[in-house]
């Protein structure tokens, strides 16, 4: 059964004037007093279900859009809060883990509640019946017999501490029962002893020492009527872990509160709880404005689907969220939130600079530039300074410990070659020369340490015997997607030395791209089996099984056409495709096992870059369908982020996956910004290309705050039949478009208007998709341009929408082809059930093969695939063909 998720929905409205669509958000007017975290629980517009609470006039309106709840609380609910320093995360199950960066300060947090009169105390977990996240907080609501208690779970921003309170209503009062294990040690792999647990009745805490006094915390509230005694004991006096405190409504009738601090030694813990106590509602106040700003300043993209519009909205807040700083080391990405494992590891809540790298694309498409400035100097600040070479992972607790002893800091070669293509994609967006610049002797010591790694005989990367390539499961010799990457980062170089004023630099690094370019093929193409090779062992044996690699010979085309397009073909079909994201590895392969973290399993990261691969080859029927099958990622565990890695046979998180994992929320944000919407900023250039790919289902979309130099550009784009509109305003300086719409498939281009003047545009008829270009100047204020176009087809797929353990069951569409008036699909089908999809189309069907067809409207057609007598098994498929026959005349 699905879980039961409800969420805000907008309320109707008025039609608004260009300058602020409908959904525009609002800042709070000065002196706005907003309600604490308890308060907003089931701030959902139109929500019958969120708990009777009412949305408060002032409360930030981008937020309130995107408060989130869910009755599915157990056992797979995975909840956190995130500050800058500290975060309190965990599942229900297992109990709360609260940090302080570097220090985790307990674990196992959990509650049970005990009536006035009564002598058994309730379970938590028993009565847990609701979830409600929001950006800056999540409440949990327990409802007894009598009664009902709200947690509210909140880590402020920029201090190392956490605040939990208790809204209590019932007809009796209710005794809140704290139950934790004190752990106050450092994340893996430091560690430190002698920690202590004392009560200290002055503060109503407990205070958690050790003995070299780096670090200290305390637990404890103003609401404490009894306590467990730190007894040191010869005997286990109790069954039950940890310490135990109670808690009793006094100060108010209905509310009490937990305080968590921690800090080192320069840091007064008594004062940081204090605040915590005393400053909660300003703290919160505080929360809430920030995301709200966040919202407000950020990529907007609004799109007639509000699952997509929350979908993104949270991607841009989990990248906010994922900003850590930790005293030792600064601020920079940590790669996600997910429970500890063995020895104080919450996966992933440390640096890893290729997570940062992939979040700082997402960065750069939110017009976040600042933010992505502040990553890329994080990462150069730990670049090894005798090689170069860019470092992979550093733990919050490095400082502690001689990190550059342990196997993981410079251990994954293909970063370096990363790195270079993320600055060259940093200074193409914003422009930034100065950063070149500042930073050109990294930059040069970076590509110096990706050139000592080539092959004198090939010009291609190998990998030393001590290193690894991006696989981190097998030892390889190289790897197909390296020296793709190193073909691109060389070409990286040279646009980044030929903008510092080293052009001798610049023409020699592109001679070596294009050397590289050329070998790629001849190392990787199995001319005899027609396969390609996705790397090779240490000892030189190919590894040919079928997998995601070869794609990467796309993005950097590297291939022939027909290579592209049998590759293409290939890697659309059921053989890679799920309902829920791409495999990581083919089901045909030899290797392929649908429960590994990387031989068959889906990834949200590999996902999206296989949709923006579609999009830019022009496939977007298949592009919009592997984009589709993140949306529920969204939704699966933790509200509003998205999971690391999920089964490749049926629909669930893999085992060893992270519930918050940072780059698959980036990866989707940045594949819907460059690929559906087909938008790219060239701030240095001064110069922006819009070549949006609207489902055929979308009526409209609109992008606020993209920003080009000096300039925030909204483009709001309506597709109505036969014609696509564009209204632009600028609030600054020219730019140059690029807009380039896709329009239906072998539609014709009757003509283009700009401000209602004929300006000249220019038909691109694709294989599978045909587009519109003109390229214009959008002055300050208000542009109108109107393209329209005849006949044409549009392909409909019904998008995938699995529930928990299910197999694949929907189309997957392998390639489209119109020759004249006969169009062409092919496409893998499930053997165990029907299957549908539609066209919409003003020309005259005459006749069709392959498929059921009926009329569902003028201009709209549903056919049916598949209709089997004797039903398959699940998640089998088989291979069909559909032709439509068009007539002549529309």
């Amino acid at each position: 059964m699905r879980p039961a998720v409800t969420c805000a929905s907008s309320a109707p409205g008025s039609r608004r004037a260009m300058s602020q669509p409908t959904g525009a958000p609002r800042r709070l007017r000065a002196g706005t007093v907003l309600r604490p975290l308890g308060m907003l629980l089931g701030m959902l517009l139109g929500c019958a279900s969120a708990l009777g609470a009412q949305l408060e006039a002032g409360v930030p309106q981008p937020l309130s859009r995107l408060v989130w709840s869910s009755d599915a609380t157990l056992p797979s609910r995975f909840i956190s809060a995130h500050g800058r320093r500290a975060a309190l995360f965990g599942y229900s199950e297992n109990g709360l883990e609260a940090w302080a960066y570097p220090v985790q300060i307990l674990n196992g947090y959990r509650v049970s509640f005990r009536q006035q009169g009564a002598a058994t105390e309730i379970e938590g977990q028993a009565i847990l019946r609701r979830i409600t996240y929001s950006p800056q907080g999540v409440t949990r609501a327990y409802v007894g017999p009598d009664f009902v208690v709200r947690e509210e779970l909140f880590v402020p921003l920029e201090l190392p501490g956490a605040i939990v309170s208790y809204q209590i209503e019932g007809a009796r009062p209710v005794d809140v029962l704290v139950r934790f294990t004190p752990v106050l040690d450092l994340m893996w792999p430091a560690s430190i002893g002698g920690q202590e647990s004392v009560w200290d009745a002055s503060a109503s805490a407990y205070i958690l020492s050790e003995p070299l006094h780096r670090f200290t915390a305390r637990v404890g509230s103003p609401d404490i009527v009894a306590h467990d005694d730190t007894v040191n004991a010869t005997q286990r006096l109790s069954r039950s872990p940890g310490l135990a405190f109670t808690l009793r409504a006094g100060r108010d009738p209905r509310t009490v509160q937990v305080v968590i601090a921690g800090g080192t030694a320069a840091e007064d813990t008594a004062a940081i709880a204090g605040r915590l106590l005393e400053q909660s509602g300003s703290l919160e106040r505080a929360a809430a404005d920030h995301y709200s700003d966040l919202l407000d300043r950020a990529l907007q993209i609004e799109t007639p689907d509000p699952l997509v519009n929350r979908a993104l909205a949270w991607s841009e807040i989990a990248l906010d969220q994922a900003w850590v700083c930790n005293v030792d080391l600064g601020c920079g990405l940590i790669a996600g939130y997910g429970p500890s494992r063995k020895a104080r590891r919450p996966q992933y809540d440390w640096f890893f600079a290729g997570d940062g790298m992939i979040a700082t694309r997402a960065l750069l498409a939110a017009g976040e530039y600042d933010r992505a400035r502040e990553e890329l100097e994080f990462i150069l600040k730990y670049q090894d300074p005798r090689t170069g070479m860019v470092w992979h992972e550093l733990t919050q607790s490095a400082r502690y410990l001689d990190w550059k002893k342990y196997p993981y800091l410079y251990i994954h070669v293909d970063l370096s070659f990363d790195f270079l293509n993320t600055v060259d994609e940093y200074f193409s967006v914003t422009g930034d020369l100065r950063f070149v610049q500042d930073h050109w002797s990294a930059l040069e010591s970076a590509y110096g340490y990706c050139r000592s790694l080539l092959d004198p005989h090939d010009g291609l990367p190998r990998i030393p015997r001590d290193k690894e390539g991006a696989n981190e499961q097998d030892p390889l010799g190289d790897e197909l997607a390296l020296s793709a990457s190193w073909v691109a980062a060389s070409a990286s170089y040279a646009d980044l030395a030929a903008a510092a004023g080293h052009a001798a630099g610049a023409q020699q690094a592109r001679r070596t791209s294009e050397q590289a370019r050329h070998a790629v093929t001849e190392r990787y193409w199995d001319a005899r089996h027609g396969v390609w090779i996705s790397a090779h062992t240490r000892s030189g044996a190919p590894v040919t099984d079928p997998d995601l690699n070869p794609a990467a010979l796309i993005r950097n085309s590297l291939i022939t056409a027909g290579q592209r397009d049998s590759l293409l073909d290939r890697l659309a079909s059921a053989d890679f495709q799920a309902d829920w994201g791409t495999r990581s590895k083919a089901v045909s392969a030899a290797s392929y096992d649908p429960n590994a973290y990387a031989s068959g399993s889906v990834w949200a990261l590999g996902t999206s870059g296989i949709a923006g691969t579609y999009w830019s080859a022009h496939r977007p029927l298949t592009a919009l369908a592997v984009w589709n099958a993140l949306l529920p990622w969204s939704s699966l565990d933790s509200l509003g982020h998205m999971h690391e890695v999920l089964a490749g046979d049926l629909y669930h998180p893999e085992v060893e996956s992270v519930p918050e994992q940072t780059w698959s929320s980036a990866s989707f944000l940045t594949t819907t910004v460059e690929g559906l919407l087909g938008l790219r900023v060239q701030g240095a250039s001064g110069r922006v290309s819009f070549a949006p790919h609207l489902p055929p289902a979308w009526s409209a979309v609109t992008v606020r705050h993209v920003r080009v130099k000096g300039s925030d550009l909204t483009l709001h784009v309506t597709q109505l039949p036969g014609e696509v509109r564009l209204q632009a305003e600028n609030a600054g300086a020219p730019v140059t478009m690029r807009f380039d719409p896709e329009i239906p498939l072998g539609a014709t281009l009757r003509n283009a208007l700009l401000d209602d003047r004929p300006v000249a545009a220019l038909l691109e008829p694709n294989l599978e998709d045909t587009h519109v270009r003109l390229e214009l100047t959008l002055p300050h204020g208000g542009t109108r341009l109107e393209i329209v176009y005849q006949g044409g087809v549009a392909i409909v797929p019904a998008p995938p929408r699995p529930e928990i353990g299910d197999s694949s069951a929907a189309i997957k569409f392998t390639g489209v082809s119109l020759a004249g008036r006969l169009l062409t699909l092919e496409l893998d089908y499930p053997t165990s059930t029907a299957s549908t999809f539609e066209l919409r189309t003003p020309w005259v069907i005459a006749s069709e093969q392959g498929a059921g067809l009926e009329a569902v409207s003028p201009g709209q057609y549903r056919f049916t695939v598949g209709a089997p007598t004797t039903a398959g098994a699940p998640g089998a498929y088989q291979h069909g063909k559909v032709t439509v026959a068009f007539a002549a005349v529309e």
